[in-house]
């Protein structure tokens, strides 16, 4: 008797209840069906077992023979090459690193490790990461594969190895790209290469420490590319830089005499500006007063046709007016010390410390720029006496019939620098997105309480898209209506 012909099928899935000879017979019935097919499933599996021991064995010679026909034996070198070089690192140098190209590149195979070790523009660059380990081997072998026209290092003195220092200036006539962070006396041997040591280089950063360095390693006409952070020996603008030429300069130096240091004020980091026709980045910090605060005296203009971003920075700078700067490219603007990354909207960014400028200077900048779209406004400390009120006078100045900054769809106030009422809060976003350009972000961070809560007026705008945030600080103290009730035992 089979399952299929069993006598118990009309008794399956109810609560019937078999006899004793009922339960002999069914448990006759399940035996045998199911080891007929537990026979069969491992005649199967060894079946399998040999079918992939088999394919195991042709595994080897078929991916060899694949190997022959691959398309990358067939791809010429030229190509290879740009491949290649298209898995170098683009934001940093390339690392001593065999997991990493360029050395990576070296360990596929035979025909690639050719490829690689005989074009030395793959070597042009090298990061010498702060690690002490033995480093002649790595620096010997890169450097021995370094183009002669193109070669880039960054230098750290943690090495505290001449040795390094010599094998760099092996090289110093095809360096392009130049970064050191050391100390002066470290970097001597480099310091004092002139012009004729390093006829290719156009980029050179720098943070010296410790000692002044002497303006004559600056006397370098190919330079485009400038950051500087030390002290020098002389005034910053008389370094022998060819300023007309440059396109990137960051500068944050001072000049140390035998007594104390002086630095760049605001007027000779304009002069810099001025000097520099051709700039697109720059960054400037000044480090001393001036007596002037920020050029009343003079406001002649200058012009800077390429340049795309500017930081104005340092606690000595302060603008009792505004310059007038032309530059139709800008795209980022900052003035003051918190480290704000550059907008990438393709419309201008500015970001204000509001205790670096006066109301009068903030509004002849507001007003040079009618294309600002992004604006953050910064707060000092509390109590720096320079700090300007954003009260609700300010705000009018962005709302009809003044309408500055026109363009702008997003306004960031921050931290705790919004003065101004509610109510000029609902009256500013009401008029910007009744304006032609709509305001997109409004956040306020305030140094009061709430006045009343403007979420409500404002819900149409914000159900259309307006990002809207303002905060308000926690109260010194808060009325709960369970305080105490952990001390009534003490009564009773």
């Amino acid at each position: 008797m089979s399952l299929s012909s069993s006598s118990f099928t009309n008794r399956l899935n109810t609560n019937y209840v078999p006899s004793h000879s009922e339960i002999l017979e069914i448990r006759s019935l399940l035996v045998d069906p199911i080891a007929r097919i537990d026979a069969q499933i491992e005649e199967m599996e060894l079946a399998l077992a040999e079918l992939r021991e088999k394919r195991a064995l042709l595994q080897q010679p078929v991916d060899a023979h694949k190997a022959l026909i691959s398309s990358m034996r067939l791809i010429p070198q030229d190509i290879l090459l740009e491949i290649f070089f298209a898995c170098l690192p683009s934001e940093h140098n390339a690392l001593i690193d065999p997991a990493e190209a360029p050395l990576l590149l070296g360990r596929i195979c035979r025909h690639w490790r050719s490829v690689a070790y005989s074009a030395p523009t793959i070597w042009s660059s090298i990061h010498i990461p702060p690690l002490i380990i033995p480093t002649r081997r790595p620096i010997s072998f890169w450097v021995c594969r370094v183009s002669l026209s193109d070669f880039s290092v960054e230098l750290d003195d943690t090495f505290k190895n001449l040795s390094l220092v010599l094998q760099i200036l092996a090289v110093s006539r095809r360096l392009r790209y130049l970064t050191l962070d050391a100390d002066a006396d470290f970097l001597r041997p480099i310091l004092e290469l002139g012009a004729e040591d390093l006829p290719l280089l156009k980029s050179i950063r720098m943070n010296v420490r410790n000692q002044t360095i002497s303006s004559n390693f600056f006397e370098i006409p190919t330079l485009e590319d400038v950051a500087l952070e030390a002290a020098l020996s002389t005034e910053p603008l008389s370094l022998p830089l060819p300023w007309a030429q440059l396109r990137r300069l960051r500068l944050s130096c001072w000049t140390q005499y035998h007594d104390h240091a002086e630095g760049l004020d605001i007027d000779g980091a304009l002069e810099l500006l001025r000097r520099c026709p051709n700039l697109e980045w720059c960054e400037i910090r000044v480090t001393r007063y001036s007596e002037h605060l920020g050029l009343s005296h003079n406001r002649s203009s200058f012009v800077l046709p390429h340049l795309h971003t500017l930081t104005l920075s340092g606690w000595s700078l302060y603008f009792e007016q505004w310059i007038d700067l032309v530059a139709p490219n800008l795209r980022f603007l900052q003035i003051g010390d918190d480290r704000i990354p550059s907008s990438n909207q393709g419309s201008l960014s500015v970001v204000l410390d509001l205790g670096r400028l006066t109301r009068t200077s903030i509004h002849q900048l507001l007003q040079s720029f009618p294309i600002i779209s992004h604006l953050q406004l910064l707060a000092s400390g509390p109590d720096d006496p320079w700090r300007i009120s954003l009260d609700d006078g300010f705000m009018a100045l962005l709302c009809p019939p003044h309408n500055l900054c026109p363009m702008l769809t997003d306004i960031s106030f921050f931290p705790h620098s919004a003065e101004f009422s509610d109510a000029a809060a609902l009256a500013f976003v009401k008029a910007r997105m009744a304006m032609h350009t709509p305001l997109q972000r409004f956040h306020a961070e305030f140094s009061r309480p709430m006045e009343f809560d403007v979420i409500p007026q404002l819900q149409s705008f914000i159900s259309d898209g307006l990002q809207l945030t303002m905060h308000y600080p926690e109260p010194r103290w808060k009325f709960t209506a369970r305080d105490g009730l952990e001390q009534q035992g003490l009564f009773h």
